[in-house]
């Protein structure tokens, strides 16, 4: 069968939208004059509306008619939501509010295209590397453009008149998706609580949260982070992302292969200890190069949980509550993890300085390898070849 590459299409436009929005809107808040603790706010509210929206949306595509239109809604309120901000100007309570707007439109996204291209990709018995190596790249190439066009500061409003018009070339993109309805659309109506009920799943996300709680810190402030660095600057950063995009791709050509002999609790104890060395590299140099050297290290950290903990929903979870059980991913990793580290690190930030949060950082990936690694170490790989496991009610 034809392998669908026009899939990476949508994971192109999507994941170049969120090389400017993620790596970049912080340099616009700071020029907004926020100060820290406001910035973590904002990066928080972002991570903290998508705990109650994403289960909404996940319901929505679960039920609806075609998935890749529910995209396409996000997608055009979330442009017009970033078109408001300029008239927030330097006003936080503004900005805080069509922040939250904007993030129950955004954040629910990936997740939802993330469930259409993997049920579709399972159903063909094809890799899903290939696809999501088109975001990788796509997100290493634009985060270093983009660096150079706002380096210099005084350009930072191109960052929402960027972010704008990619989110509309993310919803044209979604024509060459499947457009097919969620499993519920026309047969059995099942609830996401079902999705708590599997202990396997549980605990795999229990060690998702908080490796992603130290990931929400790093998108939150490692921007302004690295541009006070000596010698640090916007065109720098704009490589750091690149390096950081790039790296991600040994893992996404042999993620299946991976994913098949280890699973995903082992993987993301490798991520764990990937992670804590990255953080304890950063929260230990001010050098430019060795912090930019540092950012090798994302390719064994976010990529890695990302994607086999898809896989892994998309293997176990029921075709009714594939979309909600993307969501449920999304809003405990992506949602309640970050806003603690978008929030808590921000208020930490204030106080101890945005590099010495990174050794918090250290200490959380740590905890967690030292937690759940021996329980993923003894077992055999989760890798969705053995019955998810449940739990009484």
């Amino acid at each position: 069968m034809r392998y669908p590459l026009k899939y990476g299409l949508f994971m192109a436009a999507y994941y170049i939208t969120n090389s400017v929005y993620q790596g970049f809107i912080t340099l616009y808040y700071k020029s907004a004059g926020m100060n820290e603790a406001q910035r973590g706010i904002l990066i928080a509210a972002v991570s903290l509306v998508s705990v109650f929206a994403q289960p909404f949306w996940g319901g929505v595509g679960d039920r609806a008619r075609s998935r890749a239109r529910v995209i396409r809604l996000l997608c055009l309120g979330a442009c017009v939501m970033v078109g408001l901000f300029f008239s927030a100007g330097s006003s936080f309570g503004l900005l805080l509010a069509f922040t939250c707007v904007f993030a129950a439109f955004y954040t629910s996204i990936q997740p939802m295209g993330d469930s259409v291209i993997l049920e579709s990709l399972q159903e063909r018995d094809q890799s899903f590397g290939p696809i999501r190596w088109c975001g990788c790249v796509s997100f290493a190439l634009s985060s270093m453009l983009f660096g150079r066009v706002v380096d210099g500061g005084g350009r930072e409003n191109l960052i929402l008149f960027t972010a704008a018009g990619l989110l509309i070339l993310t919803l044209f993109s979604t024509f060459a998706l499947p457009q097919t309805g969620g499993a519920q659309n026309s047969g059995e109506k099942r609830s996401m609580r079902e999705l708590f009920r599997q202990k396997d799943l549980m605990m795999l996300i229990g060690l998702t949260m908080p490796l992603q709680l130290t990931m929400g810190y790093f998108y939150g402030f490692f921007s302004t982070h690295f541009v006070s660095l000596p010698g640090g600057n916007e065109a720098l950063l704009g490589w750091c992302y690149l390096i950081s995009a790039l790296s991600e791709t040994p893992f996404l050509l042999l993620s299946d292969k991976l994913f098949k002999k280890f699973g995903a609790g082992k993987l993301m104890t490798v991520s764990a200890v990937l992670l804590t060395a990255r953080w304890t590299l950063l929260a230990s140099t001010t050098s430019v190069p060795i912090a930019m050297l540092s950012q090798i290290l994302h390719g064994g950290g976010f990529i890695v949980i990302t994607v086999t903990m898809a896989k892994y929903i998309s293997k176990t979870v029921a075709p009714e509550l594939r979309s909600s059980g993307q969501m449920l991913l999304a809003l405990t990793g992506f949602g309640i993890a970050r806003v603690a580290g978008n929030f808590l690190g921000g208020l930490a930030a204030q106080t101890m300085g945005e590099q010495s949060v990174f050794w918090l950082c250290a200490a959380v990936t740590l905890a967690a390898l030292i937690g759940f690694g021996p329980y993923y170490l003894k077992h055999a790989p989760f890798n969705g070849e053995k019955p998810a496991e449940t739990t009484e009610e």
